[in-house]
C-alpha cells in the first residue's frame, strides 16, 4: 500500500499549472459559484496581522493547523507543536518512538477545550495520547476502532469523534462516528469512487465546528452539510453549479487522486470544495487544495470566488492558501518558496498599511526561515 501526501503535490504542482494556464473564468452573476474573480478583488479587510514562527524549529511543510485558547497548534513532518500568538515556541507534544507515550504515525490530533489537553492520534497502532497545553504526558489510551486510514477527526459535544478517513481501493468510507467509551462505528458518509492501490484524501480541512455544530463537506458535491445528532442534514446549497458528475460516473473512477480531479476540473466538471472554515461572519471554502477559493457574506448572503493565484502587478492584499479560522480570522500560510518567488511582483511602494506588511515580511524571507501566518479579518467582498 502506498501512504500519499498529496496536499504537498497540491500545493505546488495545482498552482504552476493554474499559473500557467490561467485558470478558467466563468461569466453570469456576482452571487454564486460560476464567475472566477482575481485575488481578493474587492475584498475589504478590516484588519491584517502576521505571526512570524519561531526558529526554534524547523517546520518544513505545515499540515494541520488548529488555534484554540490563544495558542497555535501545527502540526508538520510528523511532529506537533504550539506557538503563542506572537510566534514564540509554546510547547512540542509527544514524538516519534515505540514507547507508550510516544507515536509510530502522527495521523491526527484534536484539541478538548475543556479539559485543557491536546490528543494525538496513531492510526497504525489505535494509539492515543494525551497532552497537557504545555507537552505534559496525562495518558494513553487505546481504540480498535481508530487502527485505520485516518486523516483528520473532531471532537463532538458528546464526546465522540467525528472521521474523516482516507479511502482506499474500494473502501470508500468518507466519514465516520467513533464511540471512544465503547469502541464502536457508525458509518456516516461514503464515495462511489476508489483509488488504484493508493491511500488517498479528498480534503485538507472539509469538516468544521463551529457554534457547537459539526459542517463538513463531500467531494463532487456543492452542499454544506451539518450533522444533527447523527442524522446528516444539507445545510447551504452553492448557487450556480453546473456539470455535477453524477453517481454512475463516479463509480467509473477507480484511479481517484489529486490529478484526476483536477483533469475534470479543466474539463469543466465541478469537483467540490477541499477546505471548510468559518467565522462569525463569513465562510470561506478551498478548491482543490488551493487554486480558488470562494466566500459566503453570512449576513447578506453574498457569495464570490477567487483564484489564489496573482496577477503580475499586485495592488491590494492578495489572499493566501487559508488553512484556518480563530475568531474573526481566517489564517493563511505563508510559504517560504512562494513569498521569495512574490518579491518581483510587490511594489517598491504602497500605501496599502496592510500590503505593505506583506512585502516586509516576504523581503526578509530566506530559505532558513520557518512559514508565517497571515491572519485576515474581513469587513466585506
Amino acid at each position: 500500500m502506498k501512504l500519499n501526501n498529496l496536499f504537498r503535490l497540491a500545493a505546488i504542482g495545482c498552482i504552476m499549472i493554474c499559473l500557467a494556464s490561467g485558470c478558467k473564468n466563468g461569466s453570469v452573476a456576482e452571487y454564486g459559484y460560476k464567475n472566477l474573480y482575481p485575488n481578493a478583488d474587492k475584498i475589504v479587510f478590516d484588519d491584517f496581522s502576521i505571526v512570524e514562527l519561531s526558529k526554534d524549529v524547523p517546520l518544513g511543510d505545515i499540515q494541520k493547523i488548529f488555534v484554540e485558547d490563544s495558542l497555535i497548534f501545527i502540526s508538520s513532518d510528523d511532529n506537533l507543536y504550539s506557538f503563542n500568538m506572537d510566534g514564540s515556541l509554546h510547547a512540542r507534544y509527544g514524538m516519534k518512538g515505540r514507547a507508550s507515550n510516544e507515536y509510530l504515525y502522527l495521523s491526527a490530533y484534536y484539541i478538548d477545550t475543556n479539559s485543557r489537553q491536546v490528543c494525538v492520534i496513531d492510526g497504525t497502532q489505535g494509539k492515543l495520547l494525551y497532552f497537557g497545553y504545555d507537552g505534559s504526558f496525562v495518558r494513553k489510551a487505546e481504540c480498535d476502532a481508530l487502527k485505520s486510514l485516518i486523516y483528520d477527526v473532531r471532537l463532538l459535544s458528546d464526546g465522540r469523534l467525528f472521521v474523516h478517513n482516507y479511502i482506499y481501493n474500494d473502501s470508500g468510507l468518507l466519514y465516520s462516528i467513533v464511540d471512544l467509551k465503547d469502541g464502536s462505528v457508525r458509518e456516516l458518509k461514503s464515495v462511489p469512487f476508489s483509488t488504484d492501490n493508493t491511500a488517498e484524501f479528498c480534503g485538507e480541512h472539509m469538516c468544521n465546528i463551529f457554534d457547537g455544530k459539526l459542517y463538513y463537506i463531500a467531494p463532487f458535491e456543492p452542499a454544506i452539510y451539518v450533522l444533527d445528532g447523527d442524522k446528516e442534514t444539507s445545510w447551504k446549497q452553492i448557487p450556480g453549479v453546473d456539470d455535477v458528475p453524477g453517481k454512475s460516473e463516479l463509480k467509473n473512477i477507480t484511479d481517484f487522486n489529486f490529478f484526476t480531479a483536477f483533469t475534470m476540473y479543466n474539463e469543466d466538471e465541478f469537483v467540490g470544495f477541499t477546505g471548510l472554515y468559518e467565522t462569525g461572519s463569513f465562510i470561506l471554502m478551498n478548491e482543490l487544495h488551493e487554486i480558488n477559493y470562494y466566500i459566503i457574506d453570512k449576513s447578506t448572503g453574498k457569495q464570490k470566488r477567487y483564484r489564489y493565484s496573482l496577477e503580475d502587478d499586485v495592488k491590494t492584499l492578495p489572499v493566501k492558501n487559508i488553512r484556518a479560522a480563530y475568531q474573526d480570522w481566517f489564517i493563511g500560510i505563508g510559504k517560504v518558496m512562494s513569498l521569495m518567488q512574490l518579491r518581483e511582483d510587490l511594489p517598491e511602494k504602497t500605501s496599502d498599511p496592510f500590503l505593505k506588511k506583506f512585502k516586509d515580511v516576504a523581503d526578509k524571507t530566506t530559505l532558513e526561515s520557518n512559514p508565517c501566518l497571515f491572519f485576515y479579518k474581513i469587513k466585506s467582498i
